[in-house]
Formats: structure tokens, sequence, C-alpha cells
């Protein structure tokens, strides 16, 4: 008995020109959503690095971002530096804009009555300082923030000691609950 080849297919073009179609589409897909994942990853980098700092500006002044705007937006906010005065026995502080304009310079209280706070404490944490509008006293007709150091005192303007004070017992408060 002999048995009959099983029936061999032949694969024809027609059916390659499809896969070849589908394949390219796959690859500009990928290639899209790439560009785009890049571009926001990018966008989220250049948001988060500080702008260029004025000449004026020293090198151990840190930045304080205004509010977030979506991106894409311009970088905005303050550069800060606070000192020791020891001729004055006083904190003092210097807010200087983007473009290197100072807006605001004073002498600033420890909100533990302790003043001067010693330089080697001066070390301010940006983002508590930065973190809400509602803890920046007007003091010389200038919006100033209450400065958040390191090892948790808190810098308040001199002119606008009370103020401060009382913006600060407030967060206490809502922190504790």
């Amino acid at each position: 008995m002999t048995r009959c080849p099983a029936e061999v297919r032949i694969v024809t073009n027609e059916a390659l020109p499809k896969v070849k179609t589908v394949g390219k589409v796959l690859i500009i897909v990928a290639a899209v959503v790439g560009a785009a994942i890049l571009a926001l990853a990018g966008a989220y980098w250049w948001s988060n690095v500080p702008p260029k700092r004025p000449k004026d500006v020293p090198a151990d002044a840190v930045f304080l971002w205004a509010g977030h705007l979506g991106l894409p937006a311009p970088k905005h906010g303050t550069w800060i530096k606070c000192w020791t005065d020891t001729a004055k026995g006083v904190n003092q502080c210097k807010l200087t804009e983007m473009d290197g304009r100072v807006t605001y310079e004073g002498v600033f209280l420890a909100d533990t009555g302790k003043t001067p706070v010693q330089q080697s404490d001066l070390t301010i944490l940006g983002e508590q300082t930065s973190q809400s509008v509602n803890l920046w006293v007007r003091s010389q007709g200038q919006l100033v923030p209450l400065v958040f150091l390191k090892n948790g005192t808190v810098l308040i303007p001199k002119d606008a000691y009370q103020d401060g004070l009382t913006k600060l017992e407030q967060l206490r408060k809502q922190q504790s609950k």
C-alpha cells in the first residue's frame, strides 16, 4: 500500500506585503511613543534644574522655586542667602531675583528667640522655605519667606516677626493634627 504524499502548501508573496506594512506601523508607533517619553523626561529634568546663578549671587545661595505653572513654562523663583553678621550680632538674609536684582535684604530672628544662629547652622532647606506663599510675610513692601533651616530653626524677618511667628504656629498646629 502506497501512501500519497501530504499536500504541500506553497506560500506566496501575497501575504508578505501585509506583514511588512504591520511591521512598519509598529515601528512608527514605537518611535512616536519613545519620542514622547523622551520629551517628557527631558522637560521634567529641565524644569527641576535651577536657572543660571546671577554673577553677584554666592555659590552657597539656595534657589527658591516659585509655584509650578505646568510644562512648558519658564523657570521662576528667587535666590536666597543668609549669613551671620558677627559685628552686629544678627542674622541677615538677601533675596535676589533671577536677573540679579536684589529685592530684599534685612535682619532675621530665630523662632527660638536665640539670635543669632551660628553660621555653621545656616543650612537653608529650599523646598520647605519655598513650599507655600502662606508662609511668606510682608516686610519692607516685599513678600519674604520664613527661612527653614536644617537644624529645625526658622528665621523670621525682624520687622514682621510677630506675623511670621503666628503663621509658623498655625503651620505647626496643622502638622500636629
